[in-house]
């Protein structure tokens, strides 16, 4: 009996230091923008030591076990999910609080081990994984729609990462968002939606929403002591109008902003906090907060939730409110893309790359196009514009060019650059446009194929030079100063590929069925009727 207290005991005793090496904090992000609309960036952060102990592998505390055993079953080093519905508007809104704001689906992980044919199975089950766990159709991408990426998410790839792997990244344009996708995202909580940060999670509120954008993030990084920790992040930024709400005015509280009351902190947080941008004028909180402090040079009140339980933080602002007078904010580098040519047998990509910044930046510059794109390389042509107007030939420090195989593969071009300081830089490059089966055309055929984004990134220290990003601040304020990527998303854009006739089917079949009738007819009365030649005598006497 003795043994076993003392076996008992060792359990709970490690299972206990497991549950005091994670961590779980949540906070809230409320900005107030340009237009009238409101920025609602809710993070919510698990970090727990590495460890490949047997008797801490298999058990999960705080951390969500679904992604614990889907990463260890695929062997996945560093994952990222993102699902985004609605453009950002970045002339009036500035630079967005995540990376991720290409419209639809996104996935990208890196696979442990340097066997790409073992990854692609690997990646498969990743895929349809992650797809039942979150109700969403990530079991379409395929290989037809995954590119392996060399340059653009090179930076990503940290020191405390085990292994190189291999990079694999998918995106389905055509996703959309729903309730289905957030329920099974809320369950990843450590407090779901009963207490805490998760309580203002309406569905109402976040999908009738100007902007929408939910996400995962899993990585390794150093800790303290220069242990290896395993990071965990979920990440929901909304963009609410609060006049089409119909709480126009000089104010609204925050619990009418997205009808939840908000209660006490959740038990397993350390930190539970509500950080309000302030502009630079003509805004008033209500209660006072709890500390202030600075985010990109604004300042930042901040509400503790776990020693202001149950706030409810009022926003009043000045009478005759001028917007256009706080500062846009807008990103130092912007990215815009558009698809040139005409008819149905080529077509062409032009992407405009603006550098606001007073010093040059180096970027790289990502587009997979699908494979009945078939991009010609010998035809990209990079020109810049200069501060007074010249436009010169501006050469790449780096290209990795991927030609598609049809149904196999898509194409991927990928361009390093360095944009001059105040420059407008324009990539032009060719396709042909493929045939498709009648089969592999979707039900609204003539409306087109969706063309995910391209991606721009690039790296921001935080120096003189250029305003720090909105998400850089929040990396920098949440978990401390680093070396933060920027991406920039473009727009999507839409193929045109000739189209059948759809309706011939239909006219064959009724044009067929039609003499078939006809012929059916004649002969079933030729084989079925009687045929009697009738007297005239008889015919008389009846």
């Amino acid at each position: 009996m003795r043994i076993l207290n003392h076996a008992v005991l060792a359990v709970c005793g490690s299972l206990l230091v497991h549950a005091n090496a994670e961590t779980f904090t949540e906070d809230l992000l409320v900005k107030p923008l340009q237009d009238g609309r409101v920025l609602l960036h809710f993070e919510f952060s698990i970090q727990r030591t590495a460890s490949t102990a047997n008797e801490t592998l298999y058990h999960y505390h705080l951390f969500p076990r679904q992604i614990g055993e889907i990463s260890r079953r695929y062997d996945v080093d560093e994952l990222h999910l993102s699902f985004t519905q609605g453009g950002w508007r970045e002339s009036k809104w500035g630079s967005p609080p995540v990376n991720s704001q290409g419209i639809g689906a996104e996935v990208r992980a890196r696979i442990k081990g340097g066997d790409v044919i073992q990854s692609e199975s690997q990646w498969k089950g990743l895929t349809n994984a992650l797809s039942g766990v979150f109700c969403a159709s990530l079991n379409f991408i395929d290989t037809t729609n995954t590119a392996t990426p060399q340059l653009t998410f090179a930076a990503d790839r940290g020191a405390a990462t085990a292994t190189s792997g291999v990079l694999r990244h998918g995106y389905l344009p055509r996703e959309n968002v729903c309730t289905e996708n957030l329920t099974p995202w809320i369950k990843q909580l450590p407090c779901q939606s009963k207490s805490g940060l998760g309580l203002l999670l309406n569905p109402y509120r976040l999908y009738s929403a100007d902007f929408h954008s939910m996400g995962l993030s899993l990585s390794f990084a150093k800790g303290p002591k220069g242990k290896r920790v395993q990071q965990y992040k979920q990440r929901l930024s909304v963009v609410v109008d609060p006049s089409a709400l119909g709480l126009g005015g000089d104010g609204w509280t925050l619990s009418e902003l997205v009808d939840r009351q908000l209660g006490t902190a959740c038990p397993a947080a350390t930190r539970s906090t509500v950080r309000v941008i302030q502009p630079s004028s003509g805004l008033k909180l209500a209660p006072k907060p709890a500390s202030t402090t600075k985010l990109a040079g604004r300042g930042v009140s901040v509400f503790d939730l776990r020693k202001q339980p149950n706030v409810d933080i009022a926003f009043e602002f000045a009478p005759q409110k001028d917007y256009s007078a706080w500062p846009s904010e807008r990103p130092s580098i912007s990215a815009h893309r558009y698809v040139t040519g005409h008819g149905g047998s080529n077509g062409g990509v032009e992407a405009t790359l603006t550098n606001r910044g007073d010093r040059a930046a180096n970027v790289t510059y990502l587009d997979v196009l699908p494979w009945y794109l078939r991009v010609y390389s010998h035809t990209l042509d990079i020109q810049t514009q200069a501060a007074d107007g010249s436009w010169n030939l501006l050469r790449p420090t780096s290209t990795a060019f991927t030609p598609a195989i049809d149904r196999g593969r898509p194409s991927s071009v990928e361009v390093a650059l360095v944009l001059p300081a105040g420059s407008r830089t324009t990539l032009r490059y060719s396709f042909d446009k493929g045939f498709l089966k009648y089969t592999e055309h979707p039900p609204d055929a003539n409306r087109g194929f969706n063309i995910g984004p391209a991606i721009v990134s690039y790296q921001h220290d935080g120096t003189t030079g250029a305003e720090l990003p909105l998400h850089c601040a929040i990396e920098h304020a949440l978990s401390g100063p680093s070396e933060c990527t920027v991406r920039a998303y473009t727009e999507l854009f839409l193929a045109s590929l000739p189209t059948p006739d759809f309706s011939m089917p239909y006219n064959v079949i009724t044009f067929t069925c039609t003499i078939l009738a006809l012929f059916f007819g004649r002969i079933f009365n030729l084989l079925t009727r009687d045929f009697a030649v009738l007297k005239p005598v008889d015919a008389l006497e009846e």
